[in-house]
């Protein structure tokens, strides 16, 4: 039986991590409809690709990464983003505050490389379909009440 490697995530995973994505939402018939219809999985990934290394490491404070690698080929299978209720992001440690769950945050990049990935990240096409806007206005809704009654980690889109 194989045992599946979970590890942390770094901005070099970004293209591993577009694929995976973007191939598992291009299986949902609901996804596809938040694009024009010209759009193609492999342009997605391609954008997506982008995105990813800004995503990753904005703000770290709160989010967490995890990639799920299959122990044989080393490719990645699987991705999580978390997101920490408020108040649980960092603990005190030895008279500091140091973050929670640091094995899944992110490595914080240099302000350069901050720079060039936010760069790539606004080149992006990333334009749903208008019409769409509000599909998950109900669904946010209903969570938001949820999780301001305790604390919460949350998966995050």
């Amino acid at each position: 039986m194989t045992t599946w490697a979970i590890a942390p995530c770094t901005v070099h995973d970004a293209p591993a991590l577009a694929r995976n994505a973007m191939s598992a939402f291009w299986e949902d018939p609901t996804w596809i409809l938040l694009w024009p219809k010209h759009i193609t999985l492999p342009f997605m990934i391609e954008q997506s690709t982008k995105r990813y290394p800004r995503n990753l490491f904005r703000n770290r404070e709160k989010m967490r990464h995890q990639k799920a690698v299959d122990p044989i080929s080393g490719e990645v299978v699987g991705y999580a983003r978390w997101v920490l209720p408020e108040g649980y992001c960092e603990k005190e440690e030895d008279g500091e505050r140091v973050a929670e769950w640091k094995e899944a945050q992110v490595e914080d990049v240099s302000e350069e490389d901050r720079g060039r990935f936010e760069e790539m990240a606004r080149e992006a096409w990333w334009e749903g379909r208008s019409d769409m806007d509000s599909l998950d206005d109900e669904n946010n809704a209903v969570t938001k009440r949820i999780t301001s009654e305790k604390a919460y980690i949350s998966k995050s889109a």
